[in-house]
Formats: structure tokens, C-alpha cells, sequence
């Protein structure tokens, strides 16, 4: 006889507003967006300044050390984007690591593991560090779709750095899962380990030549960070150290900026998202091969519906990982892979009897093109221990998904300038010959998933999470959600999840156990979630929707402090 038992969750108040709306990981980033829309700025002021302030409040998820995606849909017009993500330094080889003995393992996708480097070197420390992309892109954005200045939005990320903060339970636990490698680079050591010891929640955390670094930015803009003396103090720590940054790889940086947001119609809608190398264009071919299905006529949380989600993202799993990577001067057209043509021939291969042994699908054929005979071999991908997300929606309904990320951190923080440096060589796969192999200057393959819903040219609802390759797959959820089911953007934050990628499927535990017995029975290895809070095993996701003229929240479970904030 099956079992059952309780199971805690924790449901965030859902809020209402007309005047604009900021959902964020941390009260003092929404509070600093809510001041930038309250003073007449707009959506992206809002988004670059909670931005700014969310990287000095979550320093070891995010921050101008790192870089992010974020997709602008103004209330008339077309969506925008901008991939300002980190950029392999170009001394970077695909052979430049040693790898160790030990197989690769990871839970959810075991045919596309990336193997273990001697020492956790793309992982920790100075030679895990790229390109940071934070401070071109946020200043890019507010120049071409801003209203106020740069030393505006930096304002208050400069005070909170010069203060100091209180900081609460996961930046606590943070510093102490990790203090083996926080420990070992004395400047960060200094700021995360003062006297030796951890902060305890309440104590202030300040980061004076972080604030600093962040004042030459607001007098001389983006170009104080690359081309000026924070350029040159990091090179020559990083070459002091065995890092590959120099400021070459700082002069040279860009963002990349999409007059055009990759879209797919999803039922009606248009689902908006960054194209490139990142979990976006997964979001989207997940989305349409469900879309050859009857979703709203299966029922939520049923065997069927379980089955249908895991097929579908176990297929695009493995064209993401077969496809997708920094090799992108193979020529293979990402967004191909959200084709309704190709999305198709992914559809039909799902059997709805039993788990599918699927391999990689033939975007080439579908679309009539030719298959390069070179192509790069399939690569995999590490998750992420970092990321932040922020949603904006303003009163003339402009609306902003943006998320930020360190990858995971290097543990690096340079002297005088008081960053917290990002492990992005980490998403490169480093064993040469893959999609994803590393690739001077090249941008590996990430998880980042800034999602816009509209319809009609007006906004429905703006997402995004955190959670490294728990992202996307958690996307796709909430957007199904949405649509399919008619859920708020609290219920669709709220309701149930699975994770899966290419094996097999996390399941949480509040699923009826007949449905999930239903589900194993059909070939399916199924895993419990953990139901200990502090182990939240999803992706930490918020998000606005928009109803008749009234935003409101939703604010996912997870560690993070999330919260949402009206006018």
C-alpha cells in the first residue's frame, strides 16, 4: 500500500501593482530598482541599476567579475537582446588543461559529461577565470534603451559597497560550503573571512576597493574597467599567477547585441529569449516539440503529462549538448533547432508507451541543408553554482528578463580592485575536437534562460532563474504553465517540477505517487528530490505577469532572499 506524507513548502505573498514592478534575489536590488522607476526611469534603468546592486549584494553569484544576458521588449516594438556573457581569454587552448584519471560524473546527463581537469583547475582559481562581459553590457543597454546615466545606475551598488550590508542566511552558507577556496587567495580571504573567521548573519559586509573599481566606472564609463588601470591590475595578477587574462582580452571584449530577440510562437504566443549559446534556444525547442502535442487536454502532473515533459526535454537535451558550444565557427545555426520543421522530426520519435533511446537529431536534413562532413563531436556541460535573475516591468509596460552569473567563482579577487572573478572557463569542455571545446575568444556554452512572453506585441510575462542546467529545463515548466494551463506567474512558480536532461528524471515529491509509479513503468529510472529546504534542488526562478493592465509577482522557492517589490 502506498505511503503518503506532508511536505513543506514555502509559497511567497503574490503582490499586485500598476506603476512598475521589480522581482530580484535580494530586498536592497529590488529596493534600487524600484527608486531608479520611481524617479521616472524605465525599465532597463531599473534593470542596470538592481543589476549593479545585485552584483555587490550577491558578489559570489554575480557581479561586474562576470557577465549575463539580458532581453529588453519595449511596450511597442520588438524585442531586443544583448549577450554580454564571458569570452574565453585568448591565450586559452583547447588542450590547455590536464585532465584526470577519475571518469566524469554527473547525475542527469551521463553520456555528456565533461571530465574531471588535475586539480579543479578551469573550476577554481586564477586559471579558471574569462573574459568579464557585466560592465559592457549593462552599460550598453542603458546607452541604447536607457534613460538616466551610468554614474546613476551605479549609485547604489557604490553605496552598498562603500557601507556595507547586512548579510543574511544563504550568503552565510555560501562562504562556509566553499571556504577551502575562498581561503586561499588572501585579498578574498580579507573580505569574506575577516579576522579569520566567516561573517555571521548580521554582520556588515563591506568591500571598499570594490566600491572603488565601481566610482572610475561611473566617472569614465565601461572603458575604466577595459582599457583603463582595473584592466592592467588584473592582467598583472593574473599573469603573476598563471591566469591567462590580459588587457588585450579586455580591449578587444564587446557585446554582442541582437536587434532582434530569437522568438518562437508557442500556441499563439511568442516566447522571446537571447540566441546564441545559451539555455534560451533550449527553452524554445523543448517548447515546440511539446507544441505537437495536446498539453492542455493532459492533465498536469499526470503519468502522461510527466512522460511528455521528460521526452521532450530529454530530446532537447541532446541536440543542445550535441550542437551547442563554443565551436560556433562550425557555421551550425542554433536557432534551427526551434523550427517547426525540424521540432517535428523530434516529436514523432516520442513513443507514449515507453522511455525512448534517442540520439541527436538531423536539424540539416529537416531543413533541407547539408551536414558539414567536419562537424565537432558532442561535448558536455558543468553546472553552474552561481547565477542571479532579475524581472522588470514598468508603468508604460517596457519589460526586462535579465540574468548575471559568476558560473560558479573563481575564489579570485584582485588586489585593488576587490572583485570576485567568475570560473567561466568551466562551461568549455576541455577536450579538443567538441562543439564545445575552448576556442580563443570563443563563448562556451551557458545556461542562462531570460525569457518574455508576449502576445499581439504586448507583454504577458517576463521570467528567468537560477540554478546552472536546472535552468532551462524549469523555463520551459513555467512557460508551459502559463500557456497550456493558464497558471499565474506565482502558480506556475509554485506548481510541481521535474529536472531531467538526457537520463534521468528528478521528480518532486509533491507529484501523486500512482502517476510517478505510472511513470517508472513506462522505462523511466525515476529519482526522488530531496524535501530538505536548504537542498532545493531546482532552479530558483521569478518572474512578472501582466493581466488586464495589473502586474503581478511571482517569487519561486529556493535559498536565495527573492522578493518582490510594486509601485
Amino acid at each position: 500500500m502506498p505511503v503518503t506524507y506532508s511536505h513543506t513548502s514555502t509559497r511567497s505573498a503574490e503582490i499586485e501593482s500598476t506603476g512598475g514592478m521589480v522581482t530580484a534575489q535580494h530586498p536592497l536590488a529590488v529596493h534600487a530598482g524600484l527608486q531608479a522607476l520611481e524617479h521616472g526611469g524605465n525599465a532597463v534603468d531599473a534593470a542596470v541599476t538592481a543589476a549593479f546592486a545585485i552584483g555587490v549584494l550577491q558578489p559570489l553569484w554575480n557581479g561586474i567579475g562576470g557577465g549575463g544576458l539580458i532581453v529588453f521588449h519595449p511596450a511597442h516594438g520588438l524585442p531586443s537582446a544583448i549577450d554580454y556573457g564571458m569570452q574565453l581569454p585568448g591565450l586559452s587552448t583547447p588542450d590547455m588543461y590536464e585532465l584526470e584519471d577519475a571518469p566524469a560524473a554527473d547525475a542527469f546527463s551521463h553520456s555528456f559529461s565533461i571530465p574531471p581537469v588535475r586539480g579543479a583547475a578551469n573550476q577554481q582559481g586564477y586559471r579558471s577565470v574569462s573574459i568579464p562581459g557585466t560592465v559592457a553590457g549593462l552599460a550598453k543597454a542603458l546607452e541604447l534603451w536607457g534613460t538616466i546615466s551610468l554614474r546613476e545606475a551605479l549609485n547604489p551598488a557604490i553605496e552598498f559597497a562603500e557601507e556595507g550590508f547586512e548579510v543574511e542566511g544563504n550568503f552565510v552558507l555560501a562562504t562556509v560550503d566553499r571556504a577551502e577556496v575562498l581561503l586561499q587567495f588572501p585579498e578574498t580571504a580579507a573580505i569574506y573571512f575577516p579576522d579569520g573567521r566567516p561573517l555571521k548573519i548580521g554582520d556588515r559586509l563591506r568591500q571598499p576597493d570594490h566600491a572603488e573599481t565601481l566610482k572610475k566606472i561611473a566617472i569614465d564609463g565601461a572603458d575604466a574597467f577595459y582599457c583603463g588601470e582595473t584592466a592592467r591590475l588584473i592582467s598583472d595578477d593574473m599573469e603573476a599567477n598563471g591566469g591567462f587574462l590580459r588587457v588585450s582580452d579586455f580591449e578587444q571584449y564587446e557585446p554582442i547585441v541582437h536587434e532582434r530577440a530569437e522568438t518562437a510562437n508557442y500556441r499563439g504566443h511568442q516566447v522571446s529569449t537571447v540566441p546564441g549559446p545559451c539555455g534560451g534556444p533550449t527553452v524554445l525547442e523543448i517548447l515546440k516539440i511539446l507544441e505537437n502535442f495536446d498539453m492542455p487536454a493532459t492533465q498536469r502532473g499526470s503519468a502522461d503529462w510527466l512522460h511528455l515533459q521528460v521526452e521532450a526535454t530529454r530530446l532537447a537535451a541532446i541536440d543542445r549538448f550535441s550542437y551547442m558550444g563554443a565551436k560556433e565557427l562550425s557555421g551550425f545555426p542554433i536557432s534551427s533547432l526551434a523550427d517547426p520543421a525540424y521540432t517535428r522530426t523530434r516529436a514523432v520519435q516520442i513513443d507514449m508507451s515507453r522511455r525512448g533511446e534517442h540520439g541527436p537529431g538531423d536539424p540539416w536534413r529537416a531543413l533541407g541543408l547539408d551536414r558539414p562532413a567536419d562537424f565537432p563531436a558532442p561535448a558536455g556541460l558543468m553546472s553552474d553554482r552561481g547565477t542571479i535573475h532579475l524581472s522588470i516591468v514598468d508603468r508604460d509596460r517596457n519589460a526586462v528578463a535579465l540574468t548575471q552569473t559568476n558560473m560558479g567563482y573563481s575564489g579570485v579577487v584582485n588586489p585593488g580592485v576587490g572583485v570576485m572573478l567568475n570560473n567561466a572557463m568551466g562551461w568549455a569542455c576541455p577536450v579538443p575536437g567538441t562543439v564545445n571545446s575552448i576556442v580563443p575568444l570563443g563563448r562556451a556554452l551557458n545556461n542562462m534562460s531570460p525569457v518574455i512572453i508576449s502576445r499581439n506585441g504586448e507583454v504577458e510575462h517576463t521570467v528567468g532563474g537560477s540554478g546552472g542546467r536546472r535552468i532551462w529545463p524549469a523555463i520551459a515548466q513555467v512557460v508551459s504553465n502559463v500557456i497550456d494551463y493558464g497558471m499565474s506567474m506565482q502558480e506556475a512558480l509554485d506548481a510541481p517540477r521535474i529536472h531531467v536532461e538526457s537520463d534521468d528524471p528528478m521528480v518532486d515529491a509533491r507529484f501523486d505517487h500512482t502517476a510517478l509509479s505510472e511513470l517508472a513503468s513506462k522505462g523511466h529510472r525515476v529519482l526522488s528530490a530531496p524535501e530538505l529546504y536548504l537542498l532545493w534542488p531546482f532552479t530558483e526562478a521569478n518572474g512578472i505577469g501582466i493581466d488586464g493592465g495589473v502586474m503581478r509577482s511571482g517569487i519561486g522557492p529556493g535559498n536565495k532572499p527573492a522578493v518582490a517589490g510594486g509601485l
